[in-house]
């Protein structure tokens, strides 16, 4: 039977969240791993149509006549959005399995092995986790996996890992049971946080500790022959010890056996992104591509975000991931760090061979590199007096042309976006006005502001601290405005002030006269 011919309802576990915008609503199905969907109003009164079981025509056109619209258009722009709903479970066949309630498999204070149930943590259609207690008050987790097409391998996978890392870098395993779709599984509790969220309440020396640990976790389960095959901040926890333990291994590889690859993320390595791109079978995990995996893990640790950019559509992230070169930490916000940053860059190669031999040597290469001192940007200049002097009252605004009024605008427009000064921002709309919003001329090459931008613009590509400082010394040649000096942000005092502000933020750095700055 065609899609079109079988009836449909909407899942009782669907749930709804209104939106920002009005009328579009967030649609998810509780227990479910795909990702939420964003509805328009118009759609999601189209989805009302299904809270009794119908065709996909029947309900558009009941829907086209209640709403008074045109059925056939309706169903041509509404077709494809039905059909996605009916591939991600929110609408499913009327009478089936999938169109039941989803309900826990377990209750609070069952028996599993020798634990006891305490409390749910998270109920999936394939999967149950639930916080438990052993005998003499240990806490434990129990992982329950109930996938008919893939929990046989998923817990096979997990219990070889575990026998292998149990109690090491990993929860130790207390009990097992397995079952043809999956099985059920007792872990001690493992107390910690993800990564990610250690690494947001440290300072810099306790991401930098953070990021010597997990590479060691790694560098320990790479030694005894295990691949983790799921790296990301949520499989990392950190005790309040500091202790890193990893969880969920249900995708590893234990001595060179297979094992699925992921579908994507920030986290996938170059290789089995081309894989994806082609839409080609991923070569098997490596220790290679999970070397990449925790460079990127590490990176964010470290800079506060991933290497790549990879906020777009996934086929044009899938291409980043393939062919792209990390950021400079300053391009992210973040101090350079040129001796970590030459580590992870060749951990992130997108060619395998580049990268380190192991994960030992990736460890060794990074403990070094964390001792060497990170490269400070240099202080923000004070510029409170030299604003007050650019207020209206001042000679400054009664004696300007239209061409240093434009220069004037410039330079508060940067000190307001560089700095958040409310003065600076409230005086440049006033200048900007002035001027009929002109901009300054450009630099001509070879000057020395456009020298220093240039040498700024190397540094937020490459992170190279040679470039800032060349920038900066420019910038302190030019020296300081004097009281009666006009205002020009291409030459003289003025411009050297703008400058050397400019090199406190060397990310967002713009040369005068730049479109979008």
């Amino acid at each position: 039977m065609s899609v079109d011919q079988l009836r449909y309802v909407l899942h009782p576990d669907v749930e709804q969240v209104p939106m920002g915008s009005p009328g579009e609503v967030l649609v998810a199905r509780r227990g479910s791993r795909v990702p939420p969907q964003l509805l328009s109003g118009d759609a999601m009164a189209l989805l009302a149509s299904f809270r009794e079981p119908a065709t996909l025509v029947d309900a558009v056109l009941a829907y086209s006549r209640s709403a008074g619209v045109d059925p056939m258009a309706t169903l041509d722009e509404a077709f494809g959005v039905l059909v996605a709903l009916t591939r991600s479970d929110v609408l499913v066949v009327a009478d089936a399995a999938s169109s039941d309630a989803l309900q826990a498999r377990h209750q609070v204070d069952d028996a599993v092995g020798p634990a006891r149930l305490t409390e749910p943590v998270r109920v999936l259609t394939d999967s149950e986790v639930w916080r438990a207690a052993l005998p003499g008050g240990r806490r434990a987790v129990v992982k329950v996996v109930a996938d008919e097409g893939h929990g046989d391998g998923l817990v096979a996978r997990e219990l070889a890992a575990l026998e292998r890392v149990s109690g090491l870098v990993a929860p130790r395993l207390v009990w097992a049971e397995r079952t043809p779709a999956g099985g059920t599984l007792v872990l001690e509790e493992v107390d910690g946080d993800p990564a990610d969220l250690t690494a947001l309440a440290a300072d810099d020396a306790g991401r930098d500790r953070l990021a010597a640990r997990v590479v060691e976790a790694y560098t320990h389960l790479h030694a005894l022959g295990v691949l983790h095959g799921d790296v990301h901040p949520g499989n990392v926890l950190v005790g309040a010890d500091g202790h890193v333990a990893l969880i969920d291994f249900g995708l590893a590889v234990v001595d060179d056996d297979l094992a699925p690859r992921t579908a994507g993320g920030e986290y996938l390595d170059p290789q089995a992104a081309d894989a994806l791109l082609r839409d080609e079978r991923s070569q098997p995990l490596d220790a290679a591509a999970e070397q990449y995996s925790v460079a990127v893990l590490v990176f964010t640790l470290l800079a506060g975000a991933p290497p790549l950019d990879l906020e777009c559509e996934r086929t044009q992230a899938l291409r980043r991931i393939a062919t792209g070169r990390p950021r400079p930490f300053v391009a992210l916000g973040a101090t350079p760090r040129p001796a970590v940053e030459r580590v992870l860059r060749r951990a992130l190669a997108v060619d395998p061979s580049r990268r380190y031999h192991s994960m030992r040597t990736f460890r060794d290469a990074l403990t070094r590199a964390l001792d060497v001192p990170a490269v400070p940007l240099p202080p923000e200049p004070d510029l409170t007096a030299l604003l007050v002097g650019l207020d209206t009252d001042g000679a400054t605004w009664a004696h300007a042309d239209v061409d240093r009024a434009a220069h004037v605008a410039w330079l508060l427009e940067r000190v307001a976006t560089l700095t958040g000064d409310a003065l600076a921002h409230d005086l440049a709309l006033l200048w900007s006005t002035r001027c009929g919003h002109a901009a300054p001329p450009t630099p001509q090459p070879g000057t020395p502001v456009a020298r220093a931008h240039r040498a700024l613009a190397t540094h937020a590509r490459t992170g190279g601290p040679a470039a800032l400082r060349r920038a900066r010394a420019v910038a302190g040649r030019m020296g300081v405005p004097s009281p009666d000096e006009p205002v020009d942000v291409l030459a003289g005092g003025w411009a050297g002030a703008l400058l050397r502000l400019e090199c406190a933020h060397p990310a967002a750095a713009a040369q005068p006269g730049a479109r979008g700055a």
